[in-house]
């Protein structure tokens, strides 16, 4: 789940699928969203020796495979699941912060967990609680 830069380059490296998405870097707003299926750039053209992937947020249609990629401090948080039918089908749709950009689709994933707030005597109950928000391509991609 926490990657070093170096962990997160082989990571990237390992990306040969073709994705809808975006890459945000360090040192501008996100530049580039990949609406429909592209080969991502390579490493170097994103890099420029100062700057890092901020944020990165991507989806492969055909296998459902959502990537959501945030730096945090000095390492980078890699989320990877691959969606069901069901959850993209519930997916929301939100504007992105980029101008004249699409809609995004968010899935939002919930898993079952014992609640120390829901209990029967000494019994916890399962509940659903939210885990993840997962981009899940573009509505009208």
């Amino acid at each position: 789940m926490l990657k070093t830069k170096e962990e997160l380059e082989q990571f990237y490296r390992e990306l040969t699928e073709k994705f809808e998405g975006y890459i945000q870097m360090s040192d501008g707003r996100i530049k580039d969203i990949f609406v429909t299926p592209i080969s991502l750039p390579k490493w170097e053209e994103l890099h420029n020796g100062v700057n890092y992937i901020l944020e990165m947020a991507l989806f492969e249609p055909n296998s459902k495979k959502s990537i959501l990629v945030r730096q945090a401090n000095e390492k980078w948080i890699v989320l990877k699941k691959t969606l069901t039918n069901e959850e993209i089908k519930k997916s929301d749709s939100f504007y992105t912060i980029a101008k004249k950009s699409p809609k995004m689709k968010i899935a939002q994933i919930w898993e079952e967990e014992e609640s120390e707030f829901c209990k029967i005597g000494e019994k916890s109950l399962k509940v659903l609680e939210p885990k993840y928000l997962l981009f899940a391509g573009f509505p009208n991609a």
